[in-house]
């Protein structure tokens, strides 16, 4: 009998919120001082946690989950590298060979010396590095801009073969540079995350650079326009996932289904080793899962607030996939679970689906525009001469991508 294909979950862990930034937007802003972080006995805790979970829930179908540890912060490169290479020990031998891990870190890439440059190299196994490209909104503790230094040591990973992608905060700073941004990361052939502004740690806070979900939608729609002209270098999330999904919606592919009490694919783990899911507000007493430090994850699964999280996620989904045509083709993950994807609240509180929506619609308009769908509805084209190959899960596609060390960065414009 063929063996059940894998699946993963990924767990976003806040080592320590302690910055060398002040990015103006950051939601982490009030505690970026703050330079207490994880022990390693707290992690090899949450190991243990994790390793009863899901190797239970393995044996019962015989699959296999690959843990995703996703080390956030903060900036996690402030912790010494003896930490990282300590605890991937630890992962590997509470971990053993029943589950797959991968390790990645969210950095701002402004600290870079011999042994970070090693742990990069031979410790984690992607690297996310975070810069806008304009706005001039990540800045140092004294106010300067830090974007040269990032872009000299993204240079530095490219000549020592070490792959990484990127993630651009899209505010309004820099929304009317998308197609230069877009242009940036095609020519350096490197994958990119654009990623709506979070509301700020304060109510204040994003005043000068926050979006609403038009603006959102109309640069996510330039973004997608290049993409359909682009040469296939170009590779942006979340307009990958949204061309995939259009395709399929068009090509009749079998339909997917989001169901978050079946699996849920992203935990946080707050500094404090409080648990959060990506659909819920980050942060907020209330809305903690349980604590991983402290309670196995078992019980933080069948707990009451894990309930109440899938709930107001099927809610989600039947105020806005039952009526829409593309879901089956989009999951109802957006809405469901990604607080990213430019959800609009109503005045009675419902959230509605915006952006992924209004997305796939200028698409399937662009598509119909050049004449790749037929009167039937379907595509003329097969999909692979419509679409390049995109991943759902954008950290699978960037633990894979290799790069040609040999092509340089160019400036910012």
């Amino acid at each position: 009998m063929e063996r059940p294909p894998d699946r993963f979950v990924q767990f976003v862990v806040k080592t320590s919120k302690l910055c060398n930034l002040r990015c103006r937007y950051c939601y982490e802003m009030e505690e970026l001082g703050n330079k207490e972080s994880m022990r390693l006995e707290q992690l090899r805790q949450v190991y243990r946690h994790i390793r009863d979970y899901y190797t239970t829930i393995d044996g019962r179908d015989g699959r296999r989950t690959d843990v995703r540890f996703i080390w956030h912060g903060g900036e996690p490169l402030l912790i010494d590298p003896a930490f990282y290479w300590s605890t991937f020990s630890d992962q590997e031998a509470v971990l053993g060979d029943g589950l797959g891990r991968t390790n990645i870190v969210q950095t701002n890439l402004t600290v870079l010396d011999d042994a970070r440059l090693r742990l990069l190299r031979d410790g984690f196994d992607s690297v996310g590095v975070s810069i806008d490209v304009f706005g001039g909104l990540r800045v140092n503790i004294a106010g300067r801009d830090q974007q040269d230094r990032v872009l000299e040591h993204m240079d530095v990973l490219r000549r020592e073969r070490i792959a990484f992608s990127c993630i651009t905060v899209l505010s309004r700073r820099n929304v009317k540079h998308v197609d230069t941004i877009c242009r940036f990361f095609e020519q350096s052939r490197i994958p990119f995350r654009l990623l709506p502004m979070f509301d700020g740690a304060t109510a204040e806070q994003n005043a000068d650079f926050d979006l609403d979900t038009g603006d959102i939608l109309g640069a996510l729609c330039a973004v997608a326009d290049r993409w359909l002209q682009s040469d296939g270098h170009l590779q942006v999330e979340p307009v990958d996932e949204a061309i995939r999904v259009v395709v399929d919606h068009l090509a009749g592919a079998p339909p997917r289904y989001f169901d978050k009490r079946a699996w849920t694919p992203t935990i946080l783990v707050n500094t404090d080793g409080e648990c959060y899911s990506l659909g819920d507000p980050y942060g907020d007493p209330a809305f903690s899962l349980g604590n991983l430090f402290t309670t196995p994850l078992t019980a933080i699964m069948a707990g009451e607030r894990m309930e109440r999280s899938c709930r107001a996620a099927e809610e989600r989904m039947e105020l806005n996939c039952s009526r829409c045509k593309y879901f089956g083709s989009c999951s109802g993950y957006p809405i469901a679970e990604d607080r990213s994807s430019g959800r609009e609240t109503r005045q009675d509180g419902i959230q509605v689906c915006v952006v992924a929506r209004g997305l796939h619609e200028h698409i399937e308009r662009r598509l119909r525009e050049a004449a790749m769908v037929g009167a039937h509805g379907r595509l003329h084209l097969p999909v692979q001469t419509v679409a390049r190959p995109v991943a759902a899960d954008a950290a699978a596609a960037f633990a894979k991508e290799e790069f040609a060390p040999h092509q340089p960065h160019p400036r910012s414009p």
